[in-house]
């Protein structure tokens, strides 16, 4: 253990990072700590320590055996020994939290007044140094540009790292924050919305947070760009959009029966590319035989439902609206006992409601490695309809020995601390 280097602490991330993670944060660290771009006398040894860490963490094999040292170090150390940057005051924490939470504010503008194509407000959320490298007549012919192949979105940021006395396009700041961005693109060429994750810094100048750019000459960009919109196919605009449009379920604002086939499709791709496991599960809705037709109670209950598992998922995993009355759910890097678990997880917060009078959802997994997609959502739905079948019959057996209530009734007497006192 005298020996032990924490090669997750390194490089900045979780122990339980997946691969694309490791290997943006990597590239990252590249960028900031290359002695070809960072001139401080500690970068070079910075760097040996970035590409030890990468050569462990970054091959699949390594870092399994590895991870059995860091397990084991991370069990065995007592509070006494911890290292003392991971104990830090709480007025540095204040600090630390409040320089992330300024610096977001900043960045957040920027996004706004992309997605709002406002490319004079997105200007001046830029550092000096890039208002001096890019004039803002070419940021503007750059941005018009751009917006002709793709049009933003919805977005996500998420503090990553801070780093000090960093240099980033030939200068040095005192502090640059690091900020991952999950950002939705609709491709006004093809019509169809894709998440994309890029790596984005805020530098601290002496008049606030800046968000840095990192350009010296955005011609060949622009040039690029506009011979994209030249090649575009001369489409409709309003027929890109309702391309788009029908991706999303009215109703409840997932993504529908083909938005989620293509988004599954292209984690299974990513799947097989990595090796990674992925599973496939299915949620069903049912009303009760008397209450069937009432469309107002279905969209309701629908709706809630949806409004559950959404909000409940993890961010990597994808959620769609399956037919008329069940789900669709793609478990990332997920086996298929771990995601029965979550899925039953899933049902027991959708049974937990109070007035909507739907039944039960059933639900079923499978393992979803290749092969016939469509194949793989017809059968996990069948078997979720085998489920509430069996369930049926299961219930008016029982409930033909209960006297005047129900099992229902009985076993949600003591639900949400009602009781029948």
């Amino acid at each position: 253990m005298s020996n032990y280097v924490d090669y997750y602490r390194i490089l900045q991330v979780h122990n339980d990072a997946g691969q694309e993670m490791i290997d943006a944060a990597y590239r990252c660290l590249c960028k900031l700590y290359h002695p070809d771009v960072n001139k401080s006398a500690d970068a070079s040894e910075q760097m040996k320590a970035i590409n030890a860490a990468y050569a462990v963490i970054g091959d699949a094999r390594k870092r399994r055996e590895y991870s059995r040292v860091w397990l084991k170090h991370n069990q065995q150390e007592s509070r006494a020994r911890r290292d003392p940057s991971e104990v830090k005051a709480p007025v540095a924490r204040e600090r630390a939290r409040s320089e992330a939470e300024l610096a977001q504010v900043v960045l957040d503008e920027y996004f706004r007044a992309m997605v709002n194509a406002e490319w004079d407000r997105a200007y001046q959320q830029l550092t000096l140094t890039d208002q001096t490298n890019v004039p803002r007549a070419d940021f503007v012919d750059w941005k018009n540009a751009v917006a002709k192949v793709y049009k933003p979105g919805s977005y996500e940021i998420t503090f990553f790292g801070r780093y000090e006395q960093c240099e980033y396009a030939g200068t040095v700041y005192p502090a640059i924050l690091e900020y991952s961005v999950n950002l939705t693109e609709l491709n006004l060429a093809t019509g169809q919305t894709s998440k994309e994750q890029a790596q984005k810094y805020v530098a601290r100048e002496q008049n606030g947070w800046k968000v840095c750019l990192g350009y010296t000459d955005l011609k060949p960009s622009i040039l690029k760009y506009k011979c994209l919109a030249q090649a575009m196919p001369k489409e409709n605009r309003d027929d890109l959009y309702r391309k788009a449009i029908l991706r999303i379920d009215p109703l409840t604002g997932l993504l529908s029966r083909s938005g989620f086939i293509e988004q599954a499709e292209k984690e299974m791709l990513r799947s097989q590319r990595y090796g990674n496991p992925l599973t496939l599960a299915i949620i069903t809705v049912t009303l009760p035989p008397e209450k069937h037709d009432d469309k107002s109670l279905w969209e309701a209950c629908l709706t809630y439902v949806a409004g559950i598992l959404s909000t409940n998922i993890r961010r990597t995993d994808t959620i769609g609206k399956y037919d008329t009355s069940s789900f669709a759910i793609l478990f990332a890097e997920t086996k298929l006992k771990e995601a029965n678990q979550a899925l039953n997880n899933l049902v027991l917060l959708c049974e937990d409601k109070d007035y909507l009078s739907y039944e039960t959802g059933y639900a079923a997994c499978t393992n979803l490695e290749d092969g016939d997609l469509e194949g793989k959502l017809s059968t996990t739905r069948s078997l979720a309809d085998r489920k509430v079948a069996t369930v049926k019959e299961e219930t008016v057996a029982q409930d033909a020995t209960l006297g005047k209530y129900k099992l229902s009734d009985l076993l949600n007497f003591n639900k949400k601390w009602k009781n029948h006192f």
